[in-house]
C-alpha cells in the first residue's frame, strides 16, 4: 500500500514544517508556518492541506513529528503555544484517515540513516561501527535526545525517544558552578535544556554577567544576536555565553554517548549549532567530549556528525509512516 502524497512534518517550539512525500523521501510542497498565527496544531494542519488540495487532491495520511513525549492522548508541548494538545480531536479536526504521532527526535533518529552524506558534517577523527547504537541530541527551541539501534537481522531500525532534557545540569567547573548558582535561585530545579537551548544562551548571558558584575543596561540580546556576537567576537559576554554553551553540550552529549553506546555514531542536530559551526568545531567542544579519564580512547573511536540537512526529521517521519501504513506499527 502505497498512498502517495503523504503529509510529513517537523512541528518545533516556534515553526511548523510542512511538506507532501509524493513518493519514497521526495518532498514538494514544503512550507514552515510560525506556530504562534494557529489557534492549534489541527489549524496549522489544515491550512497547509487547503494550499495543496488542489494540485494534489485529499491527502489521506501524515506522520507528525511534535516536541512532546507521547503517553496518551494530552501532547504535553513545553516550549510550543501549543502547550497542550489532544491527540484524538487532532485527527477528528484534520479528518485525516492514517495519522501517527511520534516525538520530534523520536523523528530525527530514525532520519539518520536516510539523511544524504553531504549532509552531515563530521568533526572528529572517529570510525563509525556498524549496527551498533547511534545517539542524537539537538538544541533549538528545547533541547531533544534519542537512540537509534539496528535490528541485528532484519535490515530495520527502531527509535528510542528520551525526555534528556529534563535531566540535571553537573558543574564540572567552578564558573559553572556560579551559573549552576545563579539558575537554581530562580529556577530551583536546573535542568540541563535550561542552558543547552535557545532560551538558555539568554539564561547564561545573564549568568555570565552577573558573575562578572556587569549590569544589563538594556534587554538581553536574542540567542541569534548572542551567537553572532559571541562568535565574531563583538561582545566578551557573548563570547564567553557562546564558550560555556560548547563546554557544556560538550559534557551532556558525552554522558549521552556513554550511557547508550554510541559507537555507531553522536549527531548533533538542531538549529544552533550550524549556524556557528567553524566557531563550534574550533570550540572546547571536542576536548570536553573526550574528557572521561580512563574512557577517553572509547570517546575517540565515537564519530561525531553536525546534521545540516534542512528538514531532517522528515525523513524520520515518512520511515516510521511507511512503517506504520505497511505493518501496522511505529518503529
Amino acid at each position: 500500500m502505497k498512498s502517495y502524497p503523504r503529509l510529513v512534518s517537523d512541528i518545533g517550539g516556534t515553526n511548523a514544517r510542512f511538506a507532501l512525500e509524493t513518493s519514497p523521501y521526495i518532498y514538494e510542497e514544503i512550507r514552515v508556518f510560525e506556530c504562534k498565527s494557529f489557534p492549534s496544531l489541527a489549524a496549522a494542519i489544515n491550512a497547509y492541506l487547503h494550499t495543496v488540495i488542489n494540485k494534489y487532491g485529499k491527502v489521506k495520511s501524515a506522520a507528525l513529528a511534535v516536541p512532546s513525549p507521547i503517553i496518551d492522548d494530552t501532547l504535553f508541548m513545553v516550549n510550543s503555544p501549543w502547550h497542550l494538545s489532544s491527540i484524538n480531536q487532532t485527527k477528528i479536526d484534520t479528518g485525516l484517515e492514517n495519522i501517527i504521532f511520534l516525538n520530534d527526535f523520536h523523528a530525527l533518529a530514525l532520519a539518520i540513516p536516510h539523511i544524504p552524506k553531504d549532509n552531515l558534517f563530521k568533526i572528529n577523527n572517529g570510525i563509525r561501527a556498524q549496527d551498533k547504537p547511534m545517539s542524537i541530541i539537538g538544541p533549538g527551541t528545547g533541547l531533544g535526545m534519542a537512540t537509534l539501534i539496528k535490528h541485528p537481522i532484519e535490515n530495520e531500525y527502531f527509535a528510542i525517544p528520551a525526555e534528556g532534557g529534563r535531566s540535571s545540569f553537573t558543574a564540572v567547573t567552578e564558573e559553572e558552578f556560579e551559573i549552576w548558582q545563579f539558575c537554581h535561585r530562580r529556577f530551583h530545579h536546573v535542568s540541563i535544556e535550561r542552558l543547552i537551548s535557545g532560551p538558555g544562551l539568554q539564561i547564561i548571558y545573564e549568568a555570565v554577567c552577573y558573575i562578572n558584575n556587569t549590569p544589563i543596561t538594556s534587554s538581553i540580546p536574542d540567542p541569534h544576536e548572542i551567537t553572532e556576537l559571541g562568535i565574531n567576537n563583538k561582545c566578551f559576554i557573548a563570547k564567553q555565553t557562546v564558550d560555556h554553551f560548547c563546554r557544556i553540550l560538550g559534557t551532556m552529549v558525552s554522558n549521552l554517548a556513554c550511557i547508550t553506546n554510541s559507537f555507531g555514531g553522536v549527531y548533533i542536530g538542531g538549529g544552533i549549532i550550524p549556524k556557528m559551526l567553524d566557531y563550534f568545531v574550533k570550540s572546547d567542544f571536542k576536548s570536553r567530549f573526550e574528557d572521561k579519564g580512563r574512557f577517553r580512547t572509547f570517546l575517540e573511536k565515537m564519530p561525531i556528525y553536525i546534521i545540516l540537512d534542512k528538514y531532517p526529521a522528515m525523513y524520520g517521519s515518512s520511515y516510521a509512516l511507511d512503517t506504520f501504513i505497511n505493518k501496522r506499527y511505529i518503529p
